[in-house]
């Protein structure tokens, strides 16, 4: 039983993730929705404060999220619209897969209109900008491993209508300057 239970330990040490970008992170960012929701999205772009064209991301500054995206029902609006980021860190010692990233409720249910989204968020399609500024949460950020493999979710719940829609980006990003 011992040899066995070794036997299996090395064969997952060996089979550890040797795969350093997934989904072409390395060359470009991808993303998808990954809730059930009355928006759509049609495209994300990421962008630098001033409008540059951003990849890899840099998460050591604001970065902007260019979101082409359709509200068919309702108008979302402080204090009624809440968001919330969910990280993700590619890899570890035993597996290739998406490992979560401690925020420690740092970054849940947070007023989303004080906190990176220009709202009213109106119905209809547009393009808005949204910022998400881990700059202020540096001492996050400084354990994260640089030039690496992120995923990141955010959820967007309106309280007045009860919708909620998700967006899910992976990317390769900075986490030193």
């Amino acid at each position: 039983m011992y040899r066995l239970a070794a036997l299996a330990c090395l064969i997952a040490f060996a089979s550890a993730c040797d795969v350093a970008w997934p989904n072409n992170t390395d060359t470009k960012l991808n993303w998808f929705p990954s809730c059930s929701s009355p928006v759509t999205f049609y495209g994300l772009q990421a962008q630098d404060a001033k409008g540059n064209a951003e990849y890899p991301i840099k998460l050591t500054e604001p970065l902007v999220i260019q979101a082409d995206m359709n509200n068919p029902n309702n108008v979302y609006k402080s204090p009624n619209l809440k968001s919330t980021v969910n990280l993700w860190s590619w890899g570890s010692a035993f597996a290739c897969q998406w490992s979560v990233v401690p925020t420690f409720d740092l970054l849940k249910n947070l007023d989303a209109c004080t906190n990176g989204v220009p709202c009213p968020v109106e119905k209809g399609r547009k393009t808005i900008p949204i910022t998400l500024d881990f700059s202020k949460f540096d001492n996050i950020i400084k354990l994260l491993k640089n030039d690496a493999p992120y995923q990141m979710e955010m959820i967007l719940h309106d309280t007045a209508s009860n919708d909620q829609t998700c967006v899910t980006a992976q990317a390769r990003a900075l986490t030193k300057s």
